[in-house]
């Protein structure tokens, strides 16, 4: 089955930049965005979903991933799913439970975050024949831990032993 074969084409990109509550800013996530998106869009026929900075808040990527995408793709869909910003994970025992940072997050406030093992059961239940997940971030590792990982607290510092670890 070729390109063709598909009867639509998503891309969902998010980039995020500038932060709320203190948090770093990222130099090259939106334009890294950007470019994404329009070569998807131009190159490759991708009708493309694109959350940058403001538009990518906590409530925007969860309504996204639970409501949007479900009622969008079908069996014989393709799904790709860009984010670059901030990632943080946790150390345990089965290796470590991963986070993305939406762009309105408390830090130290894990319900603020946006779990990958919730990112992990939203996009692998969806109903397409192909779904391709791009992490631009810290611990992006992690998402492959996500299906057998319970969520629980994440330390308001990463040690550097622990980030050499992960």
């Amino acid at each position: 089955m070729g390109e063709l074969d598909f009867t639509r084409s998503l891309a969902v990109v998010i980039g995020i930049n500038q932060y709320q509550n203190g948090i770093a800013p990222l130099r090259t996530a939106v334009g890294d965005a950007e470019a994404i998106a329009q070569t998807l869009q131009n190159k490759h026929g991708y009708e493309v979903i694109t959350l940058l900075d403001e538009n990518a808040q906590a409530d925007a990527l969860r309504h996204l991933i639970q409501t949007t995408l479900p009622a969008q793709l079908s069996p014989n869909s393709r799904l790709l799913f860009y984010f670059a910003g901030h990632g943080i994970a946790q150390d345990g025992d089965h290796g470590p439970a991963g986070y993305l940072i939406p762009q309105n997050a408390a830090p130290g406030k894990v319900e603020s975050y946006l779990p990958m093992v919730d990112l992990h059961d939203a996009l692998t239940a969806l109903p397409c024949r192909h779904f391709l997940a791009i992490f631009d971030c810290c611990f992006a590792g992690a998402f492959r831990w996500s299906s057998t990982r319970d969520i629980s607290w994440v330390p308001d510092v990463i040690h550097q032993e622990r980030y050499d670890r992960f």
